[in-house]
């Protein structure tokens, strides 16, 4: 059987050494410690990771056919955004331009979704469609912040616009917390995988609906992972609250389950829980749910087993390992 894989992650030889060279700010990586250093007090390994988010070609292609993976999306791990535009304007370009070559030396295994300089919003709808019209993207990854400033602010509305006119769905991935020094007392495992990537996209999730941006731009789509980083769980209780208290703050004209319904896809990325795959397939319906492995910050082998093995018929099997995804990418 087929497997689409959505959250697929590499990075940039460029972006890399663009890291390495940053003085006086973050994110950089220290070279001689391998070592990511997020913000002043939360600093992340590199030393597992590197070689395999690096390496696109056999390496890579030869774990995605162990597993079984048919066809991957790419997507650029987090930094680009983060960066002022004097950088990140080149250096997307870079990082899209390398996932292009990848998709034409292997076409049958690669898609690509851009990662755009987001701190110019301008120049990453220019980049947006450049990306789509001339190299053929088929998404745009982005992440639950930008320094602090979040996705649903009115300058991003142009780029979620810019998406929805290209016919591309937006997947909404973590980064650390927008106010991250909250966390730092247990460090980035807690700050990052363990709670604050979950937190911080499922508030952005919920400020995209709470901002009207899906009653702007009706057509748009959007993909979280983790089974809906948890909003599954609590949907009920937030459209109950929301009736409840009605608040001219809030520019949704529905109600989130909604939106739900008609524009956010989830992943099974990073979550091998069988009871929230249960929450989530009872909430949202197995047509919303489709295979992502975040390779290579999960254990591909146990992500694939996972889903492998969930107590599912064939028909769900079928929609959560492919005909979700071709359907939303229109292939």
């Amino acid at each position: 059987m087929k497997l689409y894989d959505l959250e697929h992650h590499f990075y940039d030889s460029a972006a890399v050494e663009a890291m390495t060279k940053r003085i006086g700010g973050y994110p950089y990586y220290d070279k001689e410690a391998d070592m990511v250093h997020w913000t002043k007090n939360l600093k992340m390994p590199f030393n597992f990771h590197r070689e395999l988010l690096m390496d696109m070609d056999e390496g890579r292609l030869a774990i995605m056919d162990r597993v079984g993976i048919t066809k991957a999306v790419l997507s650029h791990s987090q930094a680009l955004e983060e960066l002022d535009p004097s950088e990140s304007i080149e250096l997307a370009k870079h990082a899209n331009d390398t996932m292009y070559e990848k998709t034409q030396k292997y076409p049958d295994r690669y898609l690509a979704s851009a990662i755009l300089p987001m701190r110019d919003p301008d120049a990453a709808c220019k980049e947006l469609k450049r990306c789509v019209n001339d190299l053929g993207f088929v998404a745009w990854h982005t992440h639950s912040n930008y320094s602090g400033e979040s996705p649903h602010a009115e300058k991003f509305v142009p780029v979620f616009e810019t998406a929805s006119d290209l016919g591309i769905y937006v997947y909404l991935h973590p980064t650390l917390p927008a106010n991250s020094e909250d966390y730092d007392e247990f460090g980035f495992t807690f700050a990052g995988p363990a709670a604050g990537f979950t937190i911080d996209t499922m508030a952005v999730t919920l400020k995209l609906i709470l901002s009207g941006i899906f009653d702007r731009v009706p057509d748009l789509k959007m993909v979280i992972g983790h089974f809906g980083e948890a909003i599954p769980f609590l949907l009920d209780r937030i459209d109950n609250r929301i009736k409840y208290l009605p608040n001219p703050l809030c520019k949704n004209q529905r109600l989130p389950s909604d939106y739900f319904r008609d524009n956010i896809y989830v992943t099974t990325s990073g979550n091998m829980s069988p009871a929230a795959f249960r929450c989530t397939k009872d909430v949202l319906g197995i047509d919303k749910i489709i295979f992502g492995s975040d390779y290579c910050y999960e254990n591909i082998d146990a992500m694939t087993d996972f889903v492998k093995e969930l107590d599912i018929t064939d028909e769900e099997r079928e929609k959560l390992f492919f005909r979700n995804a071709e359907k939303l990418l229109n292939i």
